[in-house]
């Protein structure tokens, strides 16, 4: 099977490659488990020493993986530099975290457990299968490989058939660093090549995307653990006191950047009816505003462009006015324009699922409760935001949100490398821990310090 990587703005084919056969695929896990043990024998402070020229090497190389990232996946450039240092900062902070990781002597009591030690033993969850996305394809596989190589793990890593360019490009950064080849290995292909490396018996999975795809690999994967972030339907939740320039820009910024695609763009907009003519009126303007090729950039692939359309052309059709946008331009590239719809039925496709476009659907309520409703009443339950001058009420909505992040009068910037980034309902799967120690399993050692026989034994 051939493999193409596009430029989306202009659609032109970049490169394209082979994908791995069965047996490639195979090889590649069998590779990746014949040193995983050694490469956890390290020292720990070895593995952060490589860890840390890794650093070295992107900072050295950062102009050719910004090109390569904005030429395949469409990256704005702002955004582009905005995760790139975000990835800097989380290589000090996963650094610095695994070195306080320690195995933990558990205590026991005399009188339940006499002359007893325990110690919980934190190791390596082995070979972990990554199949990564295309709309973040550096931030998403940098946040998986950083802790999985410091903690131990060997990687198989998949990047999307979309950008196998970048994969490849991230898979020899990591190796320039003084990683090994075996330890961090890159296989191209589609579909199918993901659903072999969730089927094997490799030790863990790590999957960002759909939850159509996510429920398949929950089917397909047997009983090992599971790290995956699904689709989100983030609301907005614009209270009557909100700054209304500071909304108007946060969310034509929440909902546009990268056209939308991304899992915590903000897709639904429900604004009190007392401000709304206001904001509608605000938003609309500023948002038309929105350029092309500037702050509004490619849809990945045209099968993807068709979809946002048809999504929009249903709303529309089903009673749905449009108030801005809403057309397939002419010219290269597979752009849409900033879209804007008001709705006013909430069994709409736009409202329901994930559109993955730049399309915020705006929807009037009677106060704050109907919109937290209408926010919560989604399988989704990734982001959301809040606008408010009043702090107070702003966390108390955010608290009644069924959601794993939100923020107050901003969107988009989660903590370092997306830590403690956990959706809710039916986006995610995955511990609510740091992400460091999800990729490290328990092993308890208790031992019994006598050559006495218990009193209970037999």
């Amino acid at each position: 099977m051939q493999l193409q990587s596009t430029n989306p703005a202009t659609a032109e084919i970049i490169k394209e490659f082979d994908s791995a056969t069965k047996e490639e695929v195979q090889n590649s896990i069998k590779r990746a488990k014949a040193v995983q043990k050694n490469w956890a024998k390290l020292d720990k402070k070895e593995r952060i020493a490589i860890i840390l020229k890794l650093k070295e090497v992107l900072e050295s190389n950062k102009n050719e993986l910004f090109s390569i990232v904005q030429q395949e996946a469409g990256y704005p450039p702002e955004e582009t530099e905005a995760v790139f240092l975000d990835i800097l900062a989380g290589i000090d902070y996963y650094c610095e975290r695994y070195q306080k990781i320690k195995n933990i002597n558990f205590p026991l009591s005399d009188e339940t457990q006499p002359e007893t030690t325990a110690e919980v033993q934190l190791i390596p969850q082995g070979v972990v299968g990554h199949i990564g996305i295309w709309n973040y394809p550096f931030w998403q596989t940098m946040i998986t490989a950083i802790p999985a190589l410091l903690t131990g793990n060997t990687v198989v890593y998949k990047p999307s058939e979309y950008v196998s360019l970048t994969g490849l490009k991230i898979a020899e950064f990591i190796h320039q660093a003084g990683i090994p080849e075996d330890v961090y290995i890159p296989v191209l292909g589609g579909s199918d090549v993901g659903r072999q490396i969730v089927s094997s018996d490799i030790d863990a999975v790590v999957f960002t995307g759909g939850i159509d795809v996510g429920r398949e690999i929950i089917k397909n994967a047997g009983i090992k653990p599971l790290i995956l972030e699904l689709s989100g339907n983030d609301a907005a939740i614009i209270c009557s006191d909100c700054d209304l320039k500071q909304t108007v820009r946060g969310i034509a910024y929440g909902a546009f950047l990268h056209s939308g695609q991304c899992c915590i763009r903000i897709k639904r907009v429900y604004v009190v009816k007392n401000i709304a003519d206001n904001f509608i009126k605000e938003f609309v303007a500023y948002s038309k505003k929105l350029k092309m090729g500037e702050q509004i950039t490619p849809i990945i692939r045209e099968d993807a462009r068709k979809n946002v359309h048809r999504v929009v052309e249903d709303a529309v059709s089903q009673g749905a006015e449009l108030l801005l946008g809403g057309n397939i331009p002419k010219g290269n590239g597979f752009y849409y324009p900033a879209t804007i719809l008001q709705i006013k039925d909430d069994n709409l496709e736009v409202v329901k699922k994930e559109t993955f476009g730049p399309v915020c659907s705006i929807r009037v309520v009677e106060n704050e409760d109907e919109a937290i409703q209408l926010a919560n009443s989604t399988e989704h339950g990734l982001g959301g935001t809040v606008w408010t001058q009043n702090y107070k009420k702003g966390k108390d909505i955010a608290e009644k949100l069924e959601t794993g992040t939100v923020w107050i009068n901003d969107s988009n910037i989660p903590l370092v490398c997306g830590e403690y980034t956990q959706g809710m309902k039916s986006s995610s799967i995955a511990s609510s821990q740091e992400r460091i120690r999800m990729f490290l399993k328990k092993r308890n050692i208790i031992s019994f310090n006598s050559n006495k026989c218990r009193d209970w034994w037999f």
